[in-house]
C-alpha cells in the first residue's frame, strides 16, 4: 500500500517531457507534488507556475539557484535536452538528490560510467525514463520471460518504424536533426528505448559484441526536386510535395508542442498568421531535402550476448505508419507481436502429439486516459511505479537502478562506433 507521505519533486528542464512527468501531480495530487521548476526560459517558468499553482519562490533559471534556495524535495527530474544531461546530472548527484533522468543518459561510455560511479559514491538512486518498460505490453512479456515460460532466449528480432511526420518534425527539421548540435545520433535519441528493452528482456546475460550499419539516403540535397527553394512557402513544388512544411504544420498540425515551441505562447493562442510568418524564417519552414542536419534515416544493429543468444534491431525513419515489432524465440516457446495492437502471441513448444507449437493470444490492457496514455501508457506508469518505489515498494518488474540501464546504452554506443568504423565492436574491449 502507498505510504501517506506525499512525494515532492523538482523538475529541471520544463519542456514536453518535463511537463509529462510533472503532470502526474495533476492526476494524482495526493501522491506527487511539484516543489520547484528549473528552466532558463521565462515563458516556460510562468507556464509551469500557472499549471501547478506555484509561487515565484519555486521558479529558478538554473540548478545552482535551486540548490542554494534550500527548498526540500525527494527527487529531481532531469528532463533537459540531451546535450545538457551530463553537466546537469553531475550537479544533481553531487547535491545528493535521487534523480529520474530522461533518456538518453549521456552520449558516451566514459560519461555514463562516471554518472554510475558518482551515484554509488553518493548513495543515491538514478532512474532512467525508459518508459516502454512500463507499458502493459512489455511488462507482461517480461513477466512471462521471468517465469521461464519460453525458456532461455535464443534470438530476438526487433524493429521500430518512425512515421514520416514524426521523423520530419524531430529529426529533419527538429532539435534532434544534428548529432553535433544535440549530442545524440538517431539510434541514441530515438531508440535507446529499444536497445534497453533488448537488454532488459534478456538480462539473464550481458551484451558482448555489436555490428551496425546505417546512412542518410532520403532527405539529402541530391534528392530535392528541380526548382526546390530554401523555404517551402516559396517553392513551386509545395502543393504536391509530401514533405511540405505548410502541409505538415499548418494543415495537419503535426507535433505542435515541438513545432511552435519557440514562439513562447500557449498553443491555443497562436493564430494562423503567426504560424505562417514563423515558417518563413525558421528551420521548420525549410525544405526537408536541404535544411541541413546529419542524422541517419535508417540503421540496424546486431548484438551477440555472452550466453550465445543473438538479437537484431532495425530502425527506419520516415515510414508510412509508426510501429514496434518484436519476435523472441526461446528454447521452450516464442513471443511475437506489435506494440500498437496491445496484444501478442505466446507460442508454446509442441507436445508429444503435436508437430508444431500452439498459439495463445495474450491481450494486455493499456491505460486509456488520453492525457496520460503517452508511450502506450508508459508515461503514466513510470511515475506510478516510481512513487511507490520511493516509498519502499520493490514489486515493479520495470523499475531498476542505473546498473540495469547501462547495457542498453553501451549497445547504442557500440552500434554508433560500428556504423562509423565498419567494424565489429567488443563492448568490454572497445568501450570500457
Amino acid at each position: 500500500m502507498l505510504a501517506e507521505k506525499k512525494l515532492w519533486v523538482a523538475v529541471v528542464g520544463y519542456g514536453n517531457r518535463g511537463q509529462v512527468y510533472a503532470d502526474y501531480s495533476l492526476e494524482e495530487p495526493n501522491e506527487l507534488g511539484i516543489a520547484a521548476i528549473v528552466d532558463p526560459n521565462d515563458f516556460k517558468l510562468q507556464e509551469a507556475k500557472e499549471r501547478y499553482g506555484l509561487s515565484d519562490e519555486s521558479l529558478f533559471h538554473d540548478f545552482d539557484e535551486f540548490a542554494a534556495s534550500g527548498i526540500a524535495c525527494d527527487l529531481v527530474i532531469n528532463a533537459t535536452m540531451d546535450q545538457y544531461h551530463y553537466e546537469t546530472a553531475l550537479k544533481i548527484l553531487n547535491a545528493g538528490y535521487d534523480m529520474l533522468m530522461e533518456k538518453p543518459i549521456v552520449p558516451e561510455a566514459k560519461q555514463l560510467r562516471e554518472i554510475e560511479e558518482l551515484a554509488k559514491e553518493k548513495g543515491v538512486n538514478v532512474f532512467v525514463c525508459h518508459v516502454l518498460r512500463y507499458t502493459p505490453y512489455y511488462r507482461k512479456i517480461k513477466e512471462i520471460i521471468n517465469a521461464g515460460t519460453i525458456g532461455k532466449i535464443m534470438t530476438m528480432e526487433m524493429n521500430e518504424h518512425v512515421s514520416l511526420p514524426h521523423y520530419l518534425a524531430s529529426y529533419v527539421r527538429g532539435k534532434w536533426n544534428s548529432e553535433e548540435k544535440c549530442g545524440s545520433g538517431f539510434i541514441l535519441a530515438k531508440s535507446c528505448h529499444d536497445l534497453d528493452l533488448m537488454c532488459w528482456l534478456n538480462n539473464a546475460s550481458a551484451p558482448q559484441k555489436v555490428a551496425s550499419f546505417g546512412n542518410r539516403s532520403q532527405f539529402i540535397p541530391e534528392n530535392a526536386p528541380a526548382g526546390a527553394t530554401e523555404f517551402c512557402y516559396q517553392c513551386k513544388n509545395e502543393k504536391k510535395c509530401p514533405y511540405s512544411a505548410i502541409d505538415q504544420y499548418m494543415n495537419k498540425d503535426v507535433m505542435p508542442f515541438l513545432v511552435w515551441d519557440r514562439l513562447n505562447k500557449p498553443l491555443d493562442e497562436i493564430i494562423p498568421e503567426e504560424k505562417m510568418e514563423f515558417l518563413k524564417h525558421d528551420i521548420y519552414g525549410k525544405c526537408a531535402y536541404t535544411c541541413g542536419g546529419d542524422i541517419v534515416d535508417r540503421q540496424n544493429a546486431i548484438v551477440t550476448f555472452e550466453n550465445g543468444s543473438v538479437a537484431t534491431f532495425n530502425l527506419v525513419g520516415g515510414s508510412t505508419n509508426p510501429g514496434r515489432f518484436l519476435h523472441i524465440v526461446g528454447t521452450k516457446g516464442e513471443i511475437l507481436g506489435l506494440l500498437e495492437e496491445d496484444e501478442f502471441i505466446l507460442r508454446r513448444g509442441g507436445s508429444a502429439t503435436e508437430l508444431y507449437g500452439t498459439d495463445e493470444k495474450v491481450k494486455v490492457h493499456p491505460i486509456n486516459n488520453a492525457k496520460y496514455g503517452g508511450h502506450n501508457g508508459g508515461d503514466y506508469a513510470i511515475m506510478h511505479d516510481l512513487v511507490r518505489y520511493m516509498h519502499g515498494d520493490r514489486s515493479s518488474v520495470s523499475i531498476t537502478s542505473i546498473e540495469d540501464s547501462v547495457n542498453g546504452h553501451l549497445c547504442v554506443f557500440a552500434a554508433e562506433q560500428s556504423r562509423k568504423t565498419s567494424k565489429i565492436v567488443d563492448i568490454k574491449d572497445d568501450l570500457m
